[in-house]
């Protein structure tokens, strides 16, 4: 942090980088997050009203496409992490996206079922709780070693 005298003022600014560089890749880990839950959403809403599936079916499937997604981009963006052998990376992200699927999938269907939300808004609640904690964490200290 430094200070500027304005006047008879002293302003304490604090550096551009201190608040990004601490936070800069949990920031690109929720940027990717958002990206790719506009992929499960779309895909969700696709298979549930074009292909008439049931709704679990649909969110399980699109939240299997917006983890391809987030592995793509937290490989090569979130976590720079392209030295390490991708296949090896690919089947620890895969045993992460499978309990991500199942609290997503188990989530929704209790919200749903339960409390009588839409299954969207009830995908949106679970989708946001398991993003903010499980997959953050995982991805980070089992899949990429961040």
């Amino acid at each position: 942090m430094s200070t500027t005298l304005i006047g008879k003022r002293k302003f304490t600014k604090l550096s551009q980088s201190t608040f990004l560089a601490k936070n800069s890749r949990f920031l690109r880990f929720q940027l990717s997050a958002l990206t790719a839950t506009m992929v499960d959403f779309s895909m969700t809403i696709i298979l549930k009203n074009i292909f008439e599936l049931h709704y679990t079916t649909a969110v399980a499937l699109g939240a299997f496409c917006g983890a391809i997604t987030a592995f793509l981009i937290n490989r090569f963006w979130v976590f720079s992490a392209t030295e390490n052998h991708v296949g090896k990376q690919a089947f620890k992200y895969s045993a992460v996206v499978l309990g991500s699927i199942f609290l997503n999938t188990a989530g929704t269907y209790l919200l749903t079922e339960s409390m009588m939300l839409t299954y969207l808004l009830s995908k949106a609640i679970v989708a946001l709780i398991v993003g903010f904690t499980y997959s953050y964490y995982f991805s980070k200290r089992f899949v990429f070693y961040a």
